[in-house]
């Protein structure tokens, strides 16, 4: 009986058609939306803050307010982008990598493993005496407030930057270079997405360059973005909210400690703040060796899709 999987199973016969014109056409509405989703997501975000009139605050400090209504705004337009791709290519919207199966687990799975290597990075760095950490003076209720509203702001953000980091980038880059190729591709821009951020780095964007594959191969080994989704959350949420240092280069609203960096930026990771720290890389490392343990290798995925579309 012939095998019918899904994404990675394909990858030999999207290599054999690249002769049609919906390829192409896919591939040059993705590039195009990497260049111009930018701009439209600040007009409309801009406009949205100013007809409900949201407050800004310091400068590089994200506001719950603003920064979840531009969250939201990058969702609504990387979804609309995502279907419009999968019309193109003539698939399911909520076939791979968005299909729903083990999702809570997935999801769980990797919200765990992102908590787990970020905070053991922030307690390396505290334990080296590179850092101060203080309570913020928080009330109990405020401090749990705080921290929960963050926690599903970031959900809501790492869910609109992997769907299209992993979802439209790998669909499209798979047809083409296979999902190895693939892997490559949305590990570059993953990082091309930071350049702007406050204190990027060049080391800092290697960094994010090779997050960027390890949740890109979660993608595929795991056969959905939830587990990407998850690990996304978990790791933005323990720098910020949780130790109030600075998160790719931003501090946020409400954080639930004060986190004080000083001596070496190898340590600290400097303006970055810890995503550019040497633990941050060996987190990237540990967390690999974590989706390893707690998934499925990409042949075993690929044999339970052909049973269940055989079933």
């Amino acid at each position: 009986m012939k095998r019918a999987g899904s994404g990675h199973a394909l990858s030999l016969l999207y290599l054999n058609d690249l002769k049609s014109p919906r390829i192409w056409g896919t591939l040059a509405i993705v590039v195009a939306a990497y260049f111009i989703a930018g701009p439209i997501e600040l007009f409309i975000f801009h406009s949205l803050t100013h007809a409900f009139n949201l407050r800004s605050g310091s400068p590089n400090t994200l506001i719950k307010s603003r920064y979840g209504t531009l969250m939201l705004v990058r969702l609504l337009l990387n979804s609309v982008l995502w279907v419009a791709v999968c019309k193109m290519l003539n698939r399911s919207a909520i076939a791979f990598p968005l299909n729903r199966r083990r999702f809570l687990r997935h999801t769980l799975v990797g919200l765990a493993t992102g908590l787990a290597v970020m905070l053991a990075t922030m307690f390396s760095i505290w334990g080296l005496e590179a850092a101060v950490v203080t309570r913020s003076g928080q009330t109990l209720a405020s401090a749990c407030g705080n921290g929960f509203a963050w926690l599903i702001l970031d959900f809501v953000g790492a869910l609109g930057e992997e769907l299209y980091g992993r979802a439209i980038v790998l669909v499209v880059a798979e047809r083409f270079l296979g999902w190895r190729g693939a892997v490559l591709v949305s590990g570059l821009m993953f990082s091309g997405f930071h350049l702007d951020n406050p204190g990027a780095s060049r080391i800092w964007l290697f960094r994010l360059f090779a997050q960027g594959c390890v949740l890109a191969y979660a993608t595929f080994r795991s056969r959905s973005i939830w587990w990407s989704v998850g690990y996304h959350t978990g790791w933005n949420w323990i720098s910020a909210p949780l130790f109030g240092a600075a998160g790719s280069g931003y501090l946020d609203e409400g954080h639930l400690f004060n986190f004080a960096p000083h001596g070496s930026i190898w340590i600290t990771g400097g303006a970055v703040g810890p995503e550019g720290s040497i633990f941050a890389f060996v987190a990237v490392f540990v967390a690999l060796g974590l989706l390893f343990i707690t998934t499925s290798s990409i042949k075993k995925q690929k044999r339970a899709d052909c049973q269940i579309v055989a079933a």
